[in-house]
């Protein structure tokens, strides 16, 4: 009898458990929606520079941004097409609510890594960071991203410095297939 009344407490008490479990998961932070400017399917044209003393050439850059894990993180595949073969990129956006900082990192199908935080406002994401080309050299970056009001168009430029020689990486301009599914 006593077997029995723990097995009937038991079933009672493990839905309510779970339930209470399901009801109490953590959502993201409200800063973490800055990174929604990058979910959709954005098509970028410009022109870009590896080292300040190669010459420019024309850059096609295709993202697709969506949200994972919960929403707490946004992935972006990049295929960028330029000079020599075909690039392709994962970056991971997320945000510290302890520091209150967003942050990405970057890994490209020739070997290189980046790192870099972000600070949006008004309409604008500034992104300074590290990239490490996949034979040790270090370039420091700032690239600017101003976005449309409507959130579908964004013209960016980003500086680059190695070794203190100063230039223009890249100059793009694109704009956004965002659906209702991918806006939320």
């Amino acid at each position: 009898m006593k077997r029995n009344a723990i097995a009937v407490f038991a079933l009672i008490l493990l839905p309510v458990v779970f339930a209470h479990a399901q009801s109490t998961m953590p959502k993201p932070a409200s800063e973490q929606r800055n990174w929604d400017l990058w979910v959709g399917d954005w098509t970028l044209v410009g022109t870009a520079k590896d080292t300040p003393t190669e010459p420019e050439y024309r850059v096609d850059w295709n993202l697709y941004g969506s949200r994972i894990l919960g929403g707490f993180f946004i992935q972006i595949d990049q295929i960028w097409r330029g000079k020599g073969p075909e690039q392709h990129s994962l970056e991971i956006l997320s945000y510290d609510p302890i520091k209150r900082t967003h942050a990405s990192s970057g890994f490209q199908s020739d070997g290189a890594t980046w790192v870099a935080t972000a600070t949006y406002s008004d309409g604008t994401a500034v992104e300074t960071g590290t990239t490490t080309t996949a034979d040790g050299k270090i370039i420091k970056w700032r690239g600017t991203w101003v976005f449309s009001a409507d959130q579908m168009a964004v013209s960016a430029t980003q500086e680059s410095d190695q070794e203190g020689v100063r230039w223009t990486s890249f100059t793009v301009k694109g704009t956004t297939a965002k659906t209702p599914a991918t806006t939320k």
